[in-house]
């Protein structure tokens, strides 16, 4: 799990404190944790644990700060490929739940302290997907002032490790350095010493002499825009001599903990000094609870230890609890400070604060959108082959999950949804494509041959650009069932090899497509051949009846589906009218010419048929595909160019003369063990009238291969289904 702490800065302070401690803890928990503040005392920490820190200026509303952190951090988003971010204060939250909204990672705060919930603050304060709440004052503070939805907030506690805050710990280093008596009793107050947070210890110097008669010694730590007057006010106490030390803001808290006797503070602070066992006064500039024992439990977690709500601290009240435990007797003070040790091991412990965290990120660890898969591809061009394709996917997508929700990229996106009972969008529109995909769980590119600029750089740079709009909103991205290449130009096959590194799976269709992505130095993604989509056709198709086409039951046919290719051979379609009259005067076998994608293959097929001499038969464009494998699955051989013709024939176990006109078409007749095949570059017709004469002596010999490969090729088309159902239901992060 890999998560982005996002924090106003690194200094002193409670939130802060919690922070670096939940860091270090999920860090032992192999969790990969990165943190972006505005550094501070604590980054030397975050170090020592390995933890990557980016400086970020976070820790102000100045509109320049603003603006550099929220491209600073989108930076660090996209870059380190972040899925979850977990931000604490307003400020990071505020830019990440706007980063959220572009970059679609999942997004939860920490509420470590109340806010102004004024106009237009409480507009532009984001709690995020789900909060923690430090308490549950501050979650009733989240409903009353921010409505936010009681289910979606979990209480959480500043946990606190207890092996570095012990009374164990050495501190003979910090005594020598500011020259503390040993002898004498110390009272020790930790807190952020801003003008906003040091009523405590500007009470405490209020009433330091009176604490200070009976062989005691006064020290505050922390530091803050308000340090310089306490210092001055220090000095004027020290005059009579030393018993106020003024420490500023360090990061051996736990030193000082230790040495104290008794400590005098609130929140974090305050739970540090109870786990060192030294007794507790909770003070602060929220209120005053006084001495810590079981009594005040319960006011005490209410408020997180802080005081909010309780009666106003007061210099006589604190005057008289120091004195009283001033005054207690050894035995009183050391059960006092082992019940509070014992109360922060029970309740405050950094395990279970982590504990609290992953709970927290595991509801929202999967997918929770509007669309659950979106498909891209050649779809809405009425071309038989891609439609099948679509009809697989869509078809087996539904039955293994009935209420799947599917958005398809089409060019024709109303006969696409009424097809396919789906949700359309035009592949065109760019702002809607945009729109959808920070809506999506899972992208399918495919299938088909996408991936390759054989048929122009324009169409690669498209499918790119879907599989990169999908990474950019941390969609995971499935190639399914996809044909790779060729990719001649060099910038394209840079550009193919940066973004598919970055996809999640790719199934393939070939051995060939494998080659060309291990050519291109592809290997991030888990990859897997398969077969093409279209083997798992679900439809009914029968070797018995071919009556939609007014064909002769007692006629002999066979089926012919040609393309145009700006690489067919001179004389192309004078060669394929000279090979079908050879046919139907030789085997007396009627050609039945069907366009695969009407657009491209009408025009050629009708040219051919006008120089034909013999009688063929055309099939028009009004025939859903099962009917097209009805045809195919009566005819004695197919002799066709499009790959899905091919497949079809595989399907139906119709023996195949293959035109060659793109590597996918050999790749897949040598994978079925083929030889009847010839390039379209170099048509040569005794070769075709051989490999006829081939096909019509080993029919059957051909038909039982080919059935025995349909049913290889079915169920490797049918791991397509589960893998993206796999990849669909994975956690995103």
């Amino acid at each position: 799990m890999k998560i982005l702490m996002v924090l106003m800065g690194m200094e002193i302070g409670g939130a802060e404190t919690h922070v670096l401690e939940l860091c270090k803890a999920l860090k032992k928990r192999n969790c990969e944790i990165i943190v972006a503040s505005n550094g501070g005392a604590y980054e030397k920490e975050l170090n020592k644990y390995k933890i990557k820190h980016y400086k970020v200026p976070l820790h102000n509303k100045k509109i320049n700060n603003l603006i550099k952190s929220y491209y600073l951090l989108k930076k660090i988003i996209i870059e380190n490929k972040i899925k979850l971010v977990h931000a604490h204060a307003r400020i990071p939250a505020f830019l990440c739940g706007l980063l959220q909204k572009k970059l679609n990672f999942r997004f939860v705060t920490t509420a470590h302290w109340i806010f102004k919930s004024t106009f237009p603050l409480n507009i532009l304060t984001n709690w995020g997907e789900k909060t923690l709440a430090v308490s549950e004052d501050i979650k009733k503070y989240l409903i009353d002032n921010y409505n936010l939805d009681e289910k979606n907030i979990a209480i959480t506690i500043n946990g606190i490790d207890t092996e570095n805050f012990s009374s164990s710990v050495k501190y003979n280093d910090i005594v020598k350095e500011f020259g503390f008596n040993k002898n004498k009793k110390h009272i020790v107050c930790v807190s952020r010493l801003d003008k906003d947070r040091s009523f405590c210890a500007h009470k405490l110097l209020e009433i330091a002499k009176d604490i200070c008669k009976n062989n005691t010694e006064l020290i505050i730590v922390g530091g803050g825009n308000d340090i310089a007057q306490i210092k001055s006010k220090a000095e004027k106490i020290n005059k009579d001599g030393k018993i106020v030390y003024i420490t500023g803001a360090r990061v051996d808290i736990n030193k000082f903990l230790a040495m104290a006797d008794i400590f005098v503070g609130v929140s974090r602070a305050a739970l540090e000094a109870m786990s060192a066992k030294t007794p507790t006064i909770l003070a602060g500039n929220e209120g005053y609870i006084g001495i810590f024992d079981e009594t005040k439990l319960d006011s005490a977690i209410q408020t997180n230890f802080c005081c909010r709500n309780c009666e106003n601290i007061s210099a006589d009240n604190l005057k008289n609890d120091i004195n009283k435990l001033l005054s207690m007797n050894k035995d009183d003070l050391k059960q006092l400070g082992t019940y509070c040790f014992d109360v922060i091991k029970k309740l405050y412990s950094v395990e279970k604060m982590a504990d609290d965290a992953l709970n927290v990120y595991e509801s929202v660890r999967y997918n929770q959108k509007n669309i659950d898969i979106m498909i891209s591809g050649y779809y809405g061009f009425n071309n038989n082959g891609d439609d099948s394709v679509l009809k697989s996917i869509t078809d087996n997508l539904k039955k293994s999950r009935p209420q799947i929700k599917i958005t398809v990229l089409s060019k024709r996106p109303f006969e696409t949804k009424k097809l396919y009972n789906v949700f359309a969008i035009n592949r065109f529109n760019f702002f809607a494509i945009r729109k959808y995909m920070r809506q999506t769980n899972l992208l399918i590119s495919g299938g088909g041959s996408l991936i390759q600029d054989l048929t122009s750089t324009h169409s690669l740079k498209y499918y790119l650009w879907i599989i990169k709009t999908a990474i950019k909103n941390n969609v995971p991205v499935m190639l399914y069932s996809n044909g790779i290449g060729p990719i001649n130009r060099s910038k394209n096959r840079q550009l193919v090899t940066k973004i598919l590194n970055q996809v999640d799976l790719i199934t393939l269709r070939d051995k060939n497509s494998l080659i060309e992505l291990e050519n291109l130095n592809i290997n991030k993604p888990k990859i897997i051949i398969t077969a093409d989509a279209a083997f798992n056709l679900n439809l009914d198709f029968t070797k018995t009846t071919a009556l939609k086409f007014d064909l002769k039951s007692h006629q002999k046919y066979f089926v012919v589906a040609l393309r145009s290719w700006k690489y067919n051979a001179d004389g192309f379609e004078k060669n394929m009218a000279v090979f079908c009259d050879y046919l139907q005067q030789k085997y007396n076998l009627l050609p039945v010419f069907i366009p695969m994608h009407p657009s491209n293959d009408v025009e050629i097929s009708k040219k051919i048929i006008s120089l034909m001499k013999t009688h063929t038969k055309y099939i028009g464009i009004d025939y859903a595909t099962h009917d097209l494998l009805n045809l195919i699955a009566n005819a004695e051989f197919i002799l066709g160019m499009r790959l899905h013709t091919i497949i079809y024939a595989i399907q139906t176990a119709t023996p195949i003369l293959a035109l060659v006109y793109d590597p996918k078409v050999k790749a897949i007749m040598q994978e079925t063990n083929q030889n009847t095949y010839i390039d379209v570059k170099n048509i040569n017709l005794t070769v075709l009238k051989n490999f006829v004469s081939e096909i019509i002596i080993n029919q059957n010999k051909i038909s039982q291969q080919l059935k025995t490969c349909a049913m290889q090729f079915k169920e490797k088309a049918m791991q397509n289904t589960q893998l993206a159902l796999e990849l669909l239901d994975k956690p995103i992060f």
